[in-house]
């Protein structure tokens, strides 16, 4: 979710008829992506600790890798642009005791984000102060003040924080985005991005092997969390989550829909036009199931 802009050629006829083209490049986006592990980070109280490190570990990157595609890296450099984003959500939720489909994740994933938002701004503002801003930082919805208002940021240490942005400046002209995360949260023993577990518990099975997979710190207490998993849930209050969430993401969020497979195409399309007019800027993947789940009743009602 960045600017971008063409590559603009221009045709020079030289002396012998010999034809020169010239290029000025354009923008091209640049993936700098690392992720919170919120059922790790959370319960062990780090978040104010590990962000800024992390911050500063993708500014990092922008310096020390070299692009070979020049717009790639002339987008690099004029926007400093990362995205740190989160996994573990349902991870934490299931921690916490906080049921999907309740008003309390809502405003959970309301005040987490908004913490994450505020922690990483902070830290790109301190970097800026250190090593100077991106190069198109003046004028910009940082430098204005605008990023603020459109966000309805106004408590004391916001205030604070967009007066310490206007004068110091910001390192990173974008800086959150969340994205997928199935495979890095495998590793890490968490439950992928912002999404509900496939079931507590399951086999995958590929040709050649058949594995059992557990949601995480699953035991007596967690389970009554995970039961209700990604085909079973009220996508409904999905969308209601990630909208809170969408509010402090300055990019965008990889958000999956989970239906059955006999899902009506009326519903299908509710399900998008909420997401629309609850703010979301995209939705990701639209899975299905292979065959009937049962228990399924949010989307008859």
């Amino acid at each position: 979710m960045q600017n971008m802009s063409a590559t603009e050629f221009e045709s020079v006829t030289l002396e012998d008829d010999i034809v020169v083209t010239r290029s000025k490049p354009g923008d091209f986006v640049v993936c700098n992506l690392s992720s919170v592990n919120l059922g790790k980070a959370v319960p062990a109280g780090v978040l104010e600790r590990l962000i800024p490190i992390q911050v500063r570990m993708l500014d990092n990157v922008i310096d020390l890798n070299k692009i070979p595609v020049v717009q790639a890296q002339r987008t690099n450099s004029r926007y400093r642009g990362i995205g740190l984003g989160t996994f573990g959500w349902h991870h934490l939720l299931a921690l916490e005791g906080i049921q999907w489909e309740s008003d309390e994740a809502v405003e959970f994933a309301d005040r987490l984000y908004e913490q994450i938002a505020f922690l990483t701004i902070r830290s790109s503002m301190e970097i800026a102060a250190e090593k100077g801003p991106y190069p198109l930082f003046e004028g910009s919805d940082w430098a204005n003040g605008a990023y603020f208002d459109k966000r309805g940021y106004e408590s004391e240490q916001w205030n604070e924080l967009r007066g310490q942005v206007a004068k110091t400046g910001i390192r990173n002209g974008y800086l959150m985005a969340v994205a997928p995360n199935s495979s890095t949260s495998v590793i890490a023993g968490s439950t992928a991005s912002i999404d509900p577990v496939f079931k507590p518990f399951y086999h995958e099975e590929k040709k050649d092997y058949k594995l059992p997979v557990i949601a995480p710190d699953l035991n007596h207490n967690t389970y009554d969390v995970y039961r209700r998993s990604a085909y079973i849930v009220d996508q409904r209050w999905s969308i209601k989550q990630n909208a809170a969430r969408q509010r402090h993401i300055d990019q965008s969020i990889s958000f999956n829909f989970y239906v059955p497979n006999n899902i009506r195409a009326s519903v299908l399309l509710n399900l998008h036009m909420q997401a629309w007019k609850s703010g979301m800027k995209t939705t990701y993947y639209t899975r299905s199931t292979a065959s009937d789940i049962e228990e399924c009743e949010w989307c008859h009602s």
